[in-house]
């Protein structure tokens, strides 16, 4: 019985201890160093390495993106069709 009273005491100090309210300079965090600069993404020698450099950059979003893939996997198909060995 005087151990589980001893637990009960040590778990309501550190509850207390744990949820009791930090002076203002503690919970204030200091401010975030300035990011650093990012370098320029080199030029793109295909669409497909435009797509990605307009994805990082984020002036597409991820739907667009793949939007986008899919488009140019279907030209891609269009244009220049695999054959399969056997369908020659």
């Amino acid at each position: 019985m005087l151990v589980l009273v001893v637990l009960i005491v040590a778990m309501i100090a550190a509850w207390t201890f744990a949820l009791w309210p930090r002076p203002r300079a503690a919970r204030e965090l200091p401010e975030p160093p300035a990011p650093l600069p990012v370098p320029p993404l080199p030029r793109a020698e295909s669409t497909e390495g435009l797509l990605v450099a307009q994805l990082l950059r984020g002036e597409l979003t991820r739907p667009q993106y793949h939007r986008a893939m899919a488009c140019l996997a279907a030209r891609d198909e269009t244009r220049h069709p695999l054959s399969l060995p056997g369908e020659i």
